[in-house]
């Protein structure tokens, strides 16, 4: 293949078949699918050089899985960032035994912005220049705005860095939004005036485009300075929208409704590419996704490679927190921090509702082991 130049971008695909004639199939199948959708007999020739996708050579990586690469005219994609998702995972979505490694982000760059802040200027935000941050959520449902303010406030005393809405809080009648975004924030900031600490709050904006302008408004108008998007559920899209509206909101995305992407090992996308790569190029600041050793199923391989692509230089874009959660306990953060460096948010929940002595108490232990880590 010829090197990229600026007029394609590349697509990297793990193909899996039995034979090495059903591969080279499957990738003119893709080739074709994710440009024209017809057979090349019928394309003229100027759409056959300038359209279809290119692919290069095919690698054997073992007896049953191949590597390809294809490149597409960035043309196809246009100006729209939903166009080049349905470039990189349309049709394609639909054919078994294909999973998506990595994109080429610089030629996409026009499109793709990243995240409007990133590591570097959230640690000058937060006055935090070294040491890896804490963040818990804000839970059960069926907590009032009232609980869930006095559950913010004990772990503001204690000194976590960044307390976000549960994504089950949305605007529920027990503690309606608007209603728990004030409340909540209001006992933070209090909170912060008497320790001397800095605790963010991020609500949940989660909504339809309509009710999403009105939520974000609603966190700005009491605040916050950054929110908890659930980018599977409102759209990759919308994420980028809001990371780009500069409304100074730092944008926290969360996994859910994304697992039947990432958890076949021969289908859909690697994690570190969802979470890892194509998260940071919409837009986010910190990435979330499960730990492990929690109660998903990812491994440390799997969890090391997502934060390799939050953070990596060779990217175009602003660096990216990953946020490794769902099963991280506090007393562990000292080897969890060894593996992961301190460029990492540490998402806790139950080890910390569950610690006998109560949330102030261990929100203070996690803020003493991460300075002491720092």
């Amino acid at each position: 293949m010829n090197p990229l130049d600026k007029t394609y971008f590349e697509i990297t695909y793990h193909l899996y078949t039995d034979t090495e004639e059903e591969v080279t199939q499957k990738v003119e199948h893709i080739a074709l699918e994710q440009s024209v959708e017809l057979p090349r007999s019928v394309l003229s020739a100027s759409i056959n050089e300038r359209i279809v996708g290119k692919p290069g050579q095919i690698l054997q990586l073992d007896e049953h899985q191949y590597q390809v690469s294809i490149q597409y005219p960035l043309e196809n994609a246009g100006s729209e960032i939903i166009q080049f998702l349905n470039v990189l995972f349309g049709n394609v979505s639909l054919i078994r035994g294909v999973q998506i490694q990595s994109a080429s982000w610089d030629p996409l760059k026009y499109l793709c912005k990243g995240p409007a802040y990133g590591i570097s200027h959230i640690r000058h935000q937060l006055g935090i220049p070294t040491r890896a941050l804490s963040c818990t959520a804000l839970k059960p449902m069926g907590y009032t705005s009232d609980q869930l303010a006095e559950l913010a406030r004990e772990f503001a005393l204690g000194g976590i860095d960044i307390i976000k809405d549960d994504h089950g809080l949305a605007n529920q009648p027990y503690a309606p939004y608007a209603e728990r975004v004030e409340r909540i924030q209001n006992s933070v900031k209090r909170a912060n005036e008497q320790t001397g600490y800095t605790s963010y709050y991020f609500p949940n904006v989660t909504a339809g485009f309509t009710d999403l302008e009105r939520r974000i408004d609603i966190a700005l108008e009491h605040g916050c300075k950054g929110v908890l998007f659930i980018p599977q559920l409102a759209s990759l899209e919308s994420m980028h929208w809001l990371a780009h509206q500069k409304t100074g909101l730092m944008i926290m995305a969360h996994p859910a409704f994304s697992g039947s992407y990432v958890t076949s090992t021969h289908q859909g996308f690697t994690p570190a590419f969802l979470y890892g790569q194509l998260y940071r190029a919409l837009g986010a600041d910190f990435s979330i996704y499960p730990n492990a050793g929690g109660r998903f199923s990812f491994s440390l391989d799997q969890c090391q490679q997502i934060n390799h692509d939050c953070r990596t230089t060779a990217s175009p874009f602003q660096g990216c927190f990953p946020t490794p959660g769902g099963g991280v306990k506090w007393e562990q953060l000292p080897e969890w921090i060894e593996r992961y460096t301190n460029d990492t948010v540490f998402l806790m929940g139950g080890s910390l509702y569950q610690y006998p002595d109560g949330i102030r108490a261990v929100s203070d232990h996690v803020r003493r082991s991460l300075q002491d880590h720092a």
